[in-house]
């Protein structure tokens, strides 16, 4: 571990120097605060005295990691009567030089030492100045070493859940299992999440490094201190992510192992003392929340609508996110307020993204649509989430990621003919009629409609309740019961024109989602014809899951989408921007929100190469919602009355208020899809995901208490 951490930042340093250490001798390095924001906890004051043969060097470096095996130490001092800092190259057996070893009682084979200097001898090939330009670099080279200890940290972390896991899934409780406790079943999915996200939002930085790296690598050292800055500023907000999350995750699975979690002897209690001190040295916490400033929404563009709306471009993913964005300011976003106002949009919104190519993104050319993937699906709903609001990408993403997608895996070419290229164009409107009066979440037991098979067809009888644009829909996707005793495979999924005798829609007034149509629907004795099944009898529901990922990652879009929003308009407040209390609270939100559209980008992007997601958007679903609602509140609180004055006004954040209420509840209970998700889990889902990680890892060490 000593060796990965620090072979990197010793090679770069020693490399500055005119006559450095042989390459086969070990060093260390000591660099001030100033330099690492505490990475490692080294605590660094060394001063430099100019003499008629070089320099002497007096002062202490403290916590130094790898001190006790090195033969020489690369350490920062400030020359006395110069401005700026200085490298030192030191031997560790210099006269007038003494160290102390320290052995910390976690990560086994980690070992520090302090080191103290009094009038030590140094020669001049052995001291460089430090440039201010050169001093930024090594910030930005300092942010490798700080993503491998946050990588560390994670891997600690997730070796402790997979032992929960396997702990929870053997351990006796009651008359059952611990792990028929929803309790415990939730604790595991939310470990499980918080290792996942940092491992996506670690991911997403190194990628970050190395590209930057090999962008500015060419040139001198000169041309790299911004880069340096970022990745930097990068690094310190994933550290602070990982410090809080591993901690967090590490804890709970300390928790399941209940008296065995505190036994030196045992592995779980020594994992929860490494995972703390690996959080430790990626740096103090006022180091960590030294984050720049958040970034200033651009001011609001005329609201100049066009007469056409040109088809969204499919040359690159820049080029589609850029037209996406321009469709959503000037053609969407000045609609909403009257939409908001008025019940809810109109056909137009549906006729507007339908020439842009909105409904079609997921579906194949040969099909009538753009054949892209769900990343270019993603970047829309956050456009829509960024600059308009939840009600207008609620009633969109019905249509893109539910509906589409069921008729064109499902449908037959009579189904696609009379009603998906309609609706690809925005001349059909699509609703899916799922939850009913007695419940959403558990379909199986909640769904009462029936569709009774008579001789040329079949009866539908029912009752649908929060039918996203039910009141303007074309057409319904029904969910029906066609076996009474069958249980999951007694449902059907059934088209339903809305004007067929026997289909009663009316609108429901909700508190949030305003801009979205929610209807409540009847139906009696509404007769179908055959072909009015969609997809085989009794299989509905494993349509729908499969059709569930989708959705749940395109809502967690919409969600983080309308959080980040929120975030950007409260740092514009007066009184927020000069308030540290609020800006550190902002800062805090800022990084869990980056590692939430991490983990949402890692996700999609598995979804896109024909992974297996769905634990994946059962995590991303409950994550986001939760953390949109404190983040939308907190902002509300921060801002103060002006976040509930009128929407349109400066402050307001009223729309998003209102919205944030459903989203515990909406694509599916989180109780309930944690539920799934915890099920998942236990079925030998893996903590950890990528290339280069294991398959699966959910068994506890040989030496805990069950296999004893």
């Amino acid at each position: 571990m000593t060796e990965a951490v620090t072979e990197g930042l010793t090679s770069v340093l020693a490399g500055l120097l005119p006559d450095p250490p042989p390459s086969a001798a070990a060093s260390c390095t000591a660099l001030r605060h100033a330099i690492t924001d505490g990475l490692l906890g080294t605590d660094c004051d060394i001063s430099l005295r100019s003499t008629h043969s070089g320099w002497t060097a007096t002062g202490h470096a403290r916590h130094v990691l790898g001190v006790t095996d090195a033969e020489w130490m690369l350490c920062e001092a400030a020359p006395d009567g110069a401005d700026g800092t200085a490298l030192v190259l030191l031997p560790l057996d210099a006269p007038g030089l003494t160290r102390n070893d320290h052995l910390p009682s976690a990560l086994d084979g980690a070992r520090f030492g302090d080191v103290y200097m009094d009038a030590v001898t140094v020669p001049d090939a052995h001291v460089v100045r430090l440039p201010p330009e050169l001093v930024r670099m090594l910030r930005g080279a300092l942010a490798g070493t700080r993503l491998h200890l946050a990588r560390l940290a994670t891997e600690l972390a997730a070796e402790a859940v997979e032992a929960a896991i396997g702990h929870v899934a053997r351990r006796p409780f009651a008359d059952g299992r611990l792990a028929d406790r929803q309790v415990v079943r939730h604790a595991l999915v939310e470990a499980t999440a918080q290792v996942r996200m940092c491992e996506a939002y670690v991911d997403q930085a190194e990628r970050r490094v190395r590209t930057e790296g090999r962008r500015h690598r060419p040139g001198p050292v000169e041309e790299a201190p911004e880069p340096g800055q970022h990745l930097r500023d990068a690094a310190l907000r994933v550290a602070a992510y990982v410090a809080s999350a591993v901690t967090q995750a590490v804890e709970a699975a300390c928790q399941f192992h209940g008296g065995y979690g505190f036994l030196e002897e045992e592995w779980i209690a020594r994992a929860y003392r490494n995972s703390v001190f690996t959080s430790v040295l990626l740096g103090g916490r006022d180091h960590r929340n030294r984050t720049p400033g958040l970034p200033v929404p651009a001011a609001p563009e005329t609201a100049s609508c066009r007469a056409r709306i040109p088809v969204l471009p499919t040359d690159s993913p820049e080029a589609f996110r850029a037209g996406a964005r321009a469709l959503v300011r000037h053609d969407i976003a000045p609609r909403v307020p009257d939409w908001e106002a008025n019940g809810g949009v109109t056909r137009e919104l549906f006729e507007m993204a339908g020439s842009a190519g909105v409904f079609g993104v997921r579906v194949p050319t040969q099909e009538g649509g753009l054949g892209l993937d769900l990343g270019h699906g993603v970047a829309f709903i956050r456009a829509v989430g960024r600059d308009a609001v939840g009600g207008v990408s609620t009633s969109l993403s019905v249509q893109t990621h539910v509906a589409a997608p069921l008729l064109l895996r499902h449908g037959t070419q009579q189904h696609k003919q009379r009603w998906l290229r309609p609706l690809l164009r925005g001349k059909t409107i699509a609703a899916v009629a799922i939850t009913e009066p007695t419940g959403g979440s558990d379909l199986v037991n909640a769904t009462a409609t029936t569709a009774v098979r008579t001789g040329d067809g079949w009866v539908l009888e029912g009752e649908k309740t929060f039918v996203t644009n039910a009141p303007i829909a074309d057409v319904l996707i029904v969910l029906a019961r066609t076996e009474p005793r069958g249980g999951a495979l007694g449902m059907t999924f059934f088209l339903v024109p809305t004007d067929l005798p026997g289909v009663r829609v009316r609108q429901l007034q909700t508190v949030g989602l305003r801009s979205s149509r929610t209807g409540g629907i009847v139906f009696t004795g509404c007769r179908l014809p055959d072909d009015a099944v969609l997809g085989r009898r009794g299989m509905a529901m494993a349509h729908l899951a499969q059709a569930l990922p989708e959705e749940r990652l395109a809502i967690s879009a919409g969600m983080l989408a309308c959080a980040r929003r929120c975030l950007e308009r409260t740092a514009t407040v007066p009184a927020v921007g000069t308030s540290a209390t609020a800006t550190a609270e902002l800062a805090g939100w800022e990084v869990r929100l980056e590692a939430a559209e991490a983990f949402l980008d890692a996700a999609v992007e598995r979804f896109d190469s024909g992974a297996d997601t769905r634990l994946d958007a059962d995590l991303a679903k409950t994550v986001s919602a939760r953390l949109t609602q404190q983040i939308v509140n907190g902002c509300a609180r921060l801002t103060g009355p002006e976040a509930f004055f009128d929407a349109g006004e400066a402050n307001s954040l009223l729309p998003h208020l209102r919205d944030v209420r459903v989203l515990s509840v909406f694509g599916g209970s989180c109780e309930t899809v944690k539920d799934t998700a915890a099920a998942e889990i236990l079925r030998g889902a893996v903590v950890r995901q990528g290339p280069g990680r294991r398959s699966s890892s959910l068994q506890a060490p040989s030496h805990s208490p069950q296999e004893r």
